[in-house]
């Protein structure tokens, strides 16, 4: 459970050479980065009838080498037929002559020969939104106190978001944001004990490959980025680091949970502005309904409507007889929303916590594991 895993590759890319060397090359640095799954096929294949179907790829890499091959009609047949699949050429330097042949191409980017990492991983990323890539969507989920259990909470809700739908799977990313604790690593038996320290002080190495190196994959199937690192929130390119995490892990995902600290910190406002959704924790006293209550007014001027702020009152037990906080209680404090209640089911998740697995992996029937599964509805 421990052990990191691939993600399943979603995004298709054909790379067209007949440079041994060059096609190597992109081979391995595609092959490095779970999203992408990539095919290598010889030039020759594009004048073959039946050899080559482009339509079943996303994306097609295309090394036109010393520009002789820009000559052969069939290429510019290949881009008249698939025009709508991107198309990334790459080349040694050109004469002016088999530059226009590029330029008539009409392809989407160009990289000059020979290749660099970095470089061509970049140039790829900034296609692969219109290479079949769905819109991420990103969700908070925000304790209005410690204590209120939201860390569980937003695991289930990865685990919710990353189930098998009608259409494929889902790829889903849960971001520990409290960094003092990196308490969802222990959580869930994910420990990470990637040190921080050198990316902070230069956030701009953060790219797709380094978001793949440093999550981990739960059985489940949702990734976890978790750590604690504490040196984060006092770190002047903190923020800076965070923010570009959040950014790059959202754009490989189609669903991204974010486990929000309750305390503030110099990207929480930045973050809760910005995300599809927010889901406010809080447990059941009077104490701690207030500082929910104030928390979904802050959010409210912040993001400028309460559209997609969802409360959640958690650990909720009723009693007959009892003298504690009665729903009506509730929604009298929360006249602006409604509040959905999460019953109090501490056998489930005290054995969750303890075996370092998802409650539902205890109890999928349990009052808890029911309602988490209404709040993925509500949040999709």
């Amino acid at each position: 459970m421990t052990a990191h895993m691939n993600f399943v590759a979603t995004t298709k890319i054909l790379v067209l050479s007949d440079d041994a060397a060059a096609a190597s090359f992109m081979l391995d640095t595609f092959g490095s980065l779970s999203r992408y799954d990539v095919r290598h096929m010889a030039l020759k294949a594009i004048g073959e009838k039946g050899r080559l179907d482009a339509a079943e790829f996303h994306m097609i890499v295309l090394d036109v080498d010393n520009g002789e091959v820009l000559q052969q009609p069939e290429l510019f047949s290949l881009r008249a037929n698939h025009r709508s699949i991107p198309l990334v050429v790459v080349s040694e330097e050109l004469t002016d002559e088999r530059m226009r042949l590029l330029i008539r191409l009409n392809g989407s980017d160009w990289l000059k020969k020979p290749l660099e990492r970095r470089a061509l991983i970049d140039m790829i990323s900034a296609h692969t939104p219109t290479a079949g890539a769905t819109g991420s969507r990103v969700h908070a989920v925000v304790s209005a106190v410690g204590g209120a259990g939201a860390s569980v909470i937003a695991s289930s809700l990865a685990h919710v978001l990353a189930q098998p739908t009608k259409t494929g799977t889902p790829r889903v990313d849960l971001f520990d944001m409290d960094f003092s604790s990196g308490s969802l690593g222990f959580y869930l038996n994910l420990v990470n004990d990637y040190d921080l320290m050198p990316v902070i002080a230069n956030p701009t190495r953060v790219d797709l490959e380094f978001i793949d190196l440093v999550r981990k994959r739960h059985q489940s199937g949702f990734s976890l980025l978790s750590f604690k690192q504490p040196s984060v929130l006092w770190s002047p390119k903190g923020a800076e680091l965070v923010l570009r995490m959040l950014d790059v892990a959202a754009f490989e995902s189609d669903e991204t949970v974010i486990d929000m600290p309750y305390y503030s910190t110099p990207w929480k406002d930045e973050v809760l502005r910005s995300v599809n959704s927010v889901t406010i924790v809080t447990e059941i006293t009077i104490p701690a309904l207030h500082q929910a209550r104030d928390l979904f007014l802050h959010l409210t001027r912040l993001r400028g409507s309460p559209a997609s702020i969802f409360l959640v009152v958690n650990k909720y037990r009723s009693r007959l007889f009892s003298l504690g906080v009665s729903r009506k209680q509730i929604d009298g404090i929360f006249r602006d929303t409604h509040a959905h209640i999460v019953a109090y089911d501490w056998e489930t998740l005290r054995e969750a916590l303890d075996r370092g697995v998802l409650p539902v992996e205890v109890n999928a029937r349990s009052r808890f594991c029911s309602a988490v599964g209404k709040l993925g509805a509500l949040v999709k």
